[in-house]
């Protein structure tokens, strides 16, 4: 799930540093951005392939998350109706609707903003993981990268995982961030299965979007 539908991580590779608003979403377009979540949610779920067969995907129409998991061959139970544009209260009222169906993890694919949305929806009232697409990642609730994220989603729904931590969902300023000033924000907590390889310390040095290109060539 990706707050802006395929939206996330557009801004970086032209230079926008984020896509937060209607307005630089359009600037990006223009700019000949492309949508990051879909290429991204797809690794992460592919990771989770082994057990299509005795799980079940809820997840929102199309864009956002509905064509990935098709693409992996998972069940899937459609949430909501489908529309051209979503926005961030699309995935604060998916996230709510799954708080209330009792899914066992949610798995979603955004940046910082979309750690916010999500927060702002459910608090600390069920596991996530994040799937890191975006350009502002500062927020501990998100894998190192899509592959890492599908590895600890995978650990935690056969048991192989069951710790919890509390990780920090962070965010910072994007008009203040495209002047050269960061200014972050503390809103809150969310509940993350943690193994020690596969989740960000806050504030990363290094972005897991630019530490997840490095390992694709890598590995």
């Amino acid at each position: 799930m990706d707050n802006t539908g395929t939206l996330a991580g557009m801004g970086g590779k032209v230079g926008l540093k984020g896509t937060d608003g209607p307005e630089i979403v359009e600037l990006a377009r223009k700019l000949g951005a492309t949508a990051e979540a879909p290429f991204r949610a797809l690794q992460a779920l592919k990771e989770l392939e082994i057990l299509k067969d005795s799980i079940e995907i809820i997840t929102c129409p199309g864009a956002m998350g509905e064509s990935v998991a098709n693409k992996c061959g998972f069940k899937v139970t459609i949430i909501g109706a489908e529309k051209e544009e979503t926005s961030a209260e699309d995935t604060r009222q998916a996230a709510l609707e799954m708080m209330k169906l009792q899914i066992e993890l949610l798995l979603f694919a955004g940046g910082d903003g979309t750690a916010r949305d999500i927060y702002s929806s459910i608090k600390n009232a069920m596991p996530v993981i994040g799937i890191p697409t975006g350009v502002k990642m500062h927020s501990s609730v998100f894998a190192l990268n899509p592959k890492r994220a599908g590895e600890l989603a995978l650990l935690y729904l056969t048991g192989k995982v069951k710790g919890f931590r509390e990780a920090e969902v962070m965010d910072i300023d994007e008009e203040l961030f495209r002047k050269g000033i960061v200014s972050a924000r503390l809103y809150g907590y969310l509940k993350i299965p943690f193994e020690r390889r596969h989740v960000q310390n806050v504030k990363a040095a290094t972005s897991p979007s630019e530490k997840y290109e490095r390992d694709l060539v890598l590995t």
